[in-house]
């Protein structure tokens, strides 16, 4: 396969916990993801439908896979109440994909009469370390082997959340990524998700493009 086919590719996820209901709601959406698995040496098998289960204590929260736009539930540890609110970030802390992430992402909730999200500097720390750590680790999950879930991750790094959420992305550069993330409505409804006042991003480069974490916050 040519260089340019393979730029092509990309692998989109994502999850939201709702807590309202205090629950995890995941899908997956993926373009060309068999190849890329191949072209990266990967064996793993497409994640199935599980039961939920329920955690004891945050330090165990966890997170269920589902198949492509199959939703499934997962009763989450509960959140932290006490650790102040991190300051936003400065976008010059940001690189320039993730300065054009965070526009386009406002742009989009801009015409839809919702506010910007604010990014957060502990946030985009977290979000980058996950990109990293997919990169490093090789996989694509909601769930790292390093960090456990997102929802996990983000309460051990003392953020003081109602609600969290994440998409993933794996594609060319930020702006094709965001392109992918829009035109699928689970990822296009945490992007549009008017209870979301924070975000943190994460594009890191890679061998076939970028990855891309997007964490989403409700305070």
């Amino acid at each position: 396969m040519n260089k340019k086919l393979v730029k092509t590719l990309a692998v989109l996820g994502i999850s939201a916990l709702l807590t309202s209901q205090l629950f995890v709601q995941e899908a997956y959406a993926s373009w060309g993801a068999a190849r890329l698995r191949d072209l990266q040496g990967t064996t793993t098998a497409q994640p199935a439908p599980s039961t939920p289960t329920s955690p004891t204590t945050p330090s165990t929260g966890s997170t269920t896979s589902a198949t492509p736009g199959t939703p499934t539930v997962t009763t989450p540890a509960s959140t932290p109440s006490s650790p102040a609110a991190p300051s936003p970030v400065e976008q010059g802390s940001m690189n320039a994909e993730e300065q054009l992430m965070l526009k386009l992402i406002n742009e989009e909730r801009s015409k839809n009469g919702l506010k910007p999200l604010a990014p957060m500097a502990k946030l985009n720390e977290l979000a980058r370390l996950k990109s990293i750590d997919i990169i490093k680790k090789n996989y694509f999950s909601h769930t790292s082997p390093t960090y456990g879930s997102f929802a996990k991750m983000v309460y051990d790094a003392g953020i003081r959340f109602r609600s969290v959420g994440e998409n993933l992305a794996k594609a060319r550069n930020a702006q094709h990524a965001f392109s992918l993330l829009m035109a699928s409505s689970g990822h296009r409804a945490n992007i549009l998700n008017p209870n979301f006042t924070h975000v943190g991003l994460g594009v890191v480069p890679d061998k076939y493009g970028v990855v891309v974490t997007q964490l989403f916050i409700m305070q």
